[in-house]
């Protein structure tokens, strides 16, 4: 199975009781790149609570890593950011307290999926994993963004329809 980020972090959304998102009551949104949040901002009226923003940027890096084959490491992001009633540095720290504790779980879900293959997870790279501050975005949400890699071999296979 090919890992698919949209549809493994919108199960983990629906899974997370502190994300609790549902098809009425929205926590889960999707951005092609950190700084194109579209979708999130066509719906910040309705968001609320904890939020999951699941970035695509379809970025991607090669390298050999000591193998023999040509590797490509795909670039995932997952943010995690708590509504807060203002811009108070304490109440900005403890909702950055409180994504870390989310993230910190959804770290040890990929492990876990990592480990038995599941998902797509099975490329992987648990040394990947960094996080970083994230916020203000929209109505006072801050947060933690945790960004990592999937490797995989690239296939020198030639589509031969896409030549002339």
């Amino acid at each position: 199975m090919k890992y698919n980020h949209f549809e493994y972090t919108e199960m983990l959304a629906r899974q997370l009781i502190p994300i609790s998102h549902t098809d009425t009551d929205r926590h889960y949104f999707r951005a092609s790149e950190e700084s194109e949040l579209k979708e999130l901002n066509e719906m910040m009226s309705q968001a609320h609570g904890m939020i999951m923003i699941a970035i695509d940027g379809k970025n991607s890096e090669f390298g050999f890593n000591l193998a023999d084959n040509l590797i490509e490491k795909s670039g995932f992001s997952l943010v995690i950011a708590k509504q807060t009633a203002s811009s108070d540095t304490d109440t900005i720290f403890q909702a950055q307290k409180d994504s870390y504790n989310v993230m910190m779980n959804i770290v040890a879900r990929y492990m876990r999926d990592y480990q038995h293959s599941n998902y797509g997870c099975d490329f992987l790279d648990p040394e990947s994993f960094a996080f970083e501050g994230f916020g203000p975005i929209g109505d006072l949400f801050y947060g933690v963004i945790l960004d990592f890699y999937l490797e995989t071999g690239v296939n020198y296979k030639i589509n031969p329809e896409m030549w002339k």
